[in-house]
């Protein structure tokens, strides 16, 4: 596929001195809070762009074809008519990023869209999605599977195991066999944020994700007991190294929170990368000879 990413060589001289000073995290989150936010017609059109960017999710025990039907039509048309019509955006074809489900669901998903004549991506979680506790064998053929039922997104898990006792190469080795197995699919890498111990273990995971070719990286999922915080996204925020890899490799980094913080990151995030980004290029140009 032209345009993918070629990743980098493990380098663990990257993440072998991470230090996080999480008080000042903690303040600097708090501070973000207080931000001036957009209101009025630009609140309206942050919020469109924010219903684009969702995966409209289902990934219940007891999904059937018929409630997987009902999200696809919710996805195509996430807005009511009156609302768009009232903001002139009636004709724009506002419709969600993807629709995401099991992998056992990917079939009814890609052909309800296709029935409605709905180019909505289908994106399905695996690699023992939630918990991560499978053989790496049956993650793999999970993401084979998913692939050949229709899935054009795939959504993995990290083993946090890997991440809790310092095995860094074997998460490296394990994040690019999964995406040698994604073939021509996209494929997001789910960091479990909530379970991996320390936010310098957020930092250090969400660097070998992105030096093992993972296209989008993702925060942790509502399975876990400790949610994703205000503090964890100040550290992925703050990555000095995002940048860099953002230039070399072409990484799209969105975040999938709860849709109420949304447009508080989307808003957050361009300000910090174009305000950092300068330097950062200068600060890590040695680093890409």
């Amino acid at each position: 596929m032209a345009g993918r990413n070629p990743g980098t060589e493990l380098e663990l001289g990257w993440i072998s001195k991470v230090y996080v000073n999480r008080p000042a995290v903690v303040r600097h989150a708090e501070q973000i809070k207080k931000w001036k936010t957009v209101k009025g017609n630009w609140q309206a059109a942050w919020l469109l762009k924010a219903v684009t960017c969702i995966d409209l999710t289902t990934l219940s025990g007891d999904d059937t074809p018929s409630n997987v039907q009902r999200l696809c039509f919710k996805a195509k048309h996430p807005i009511r008519e009156d609302l768009l019509k009232a903001l002139d955006m009636h004709d724009k074809g506002i419709t969600v990023g993807a629709v995401c489900v099991y992998p056992a669901r990917v079939s009814d998903a890609v052909n309800t869209l296709k029935a409605a004549g709905c180019n909505i991506p289908v994106a399905s979680v695996a690699a023992g999605f939630p918990s991560g506790q499978t053989p790496l064998e049956t993650k793999l053929a999970e993401i084979r599977l998913a692939v050949e039922y229709g899935a054009r997104e795939i959504d993995i898990v990290i083993s946090r195991s890997l991440v809790l006792t310092g095995q860094w190469e074997g998460l490296y080795e394990e994040i690019r066999l999964c995406r040698a197995a994604c073939g021509e699919a996209h494929m997001k890498t789910i960091l479990a944020t909530g379970e991996l111990g320390s936010l310098a273990n957020v930092y250090k995971a969400s660097m070998i994700a992105m030096m093992a070719v993972q296209s989008i990286r993702r925060k942790a999922s509502e399975w876990e007991e400790a949610h994703s915080s205000d503090c964890v996204g100040e550290i992925l925020e703050r990555m000095e190294d995002i940048p860099f890899f953002d230039i070399i490799l072409g990484n799209f980094i969105p975040w999938k929170m709860f849709l109420i913080w949304l447009c508080c990151w989307i808003f957050f995030f361009p300000q910090f990368l174009f305000r950092n980004c300068s330097y950062k290029i200068q600060h890590l140009s040695d680093k890409t000879i």
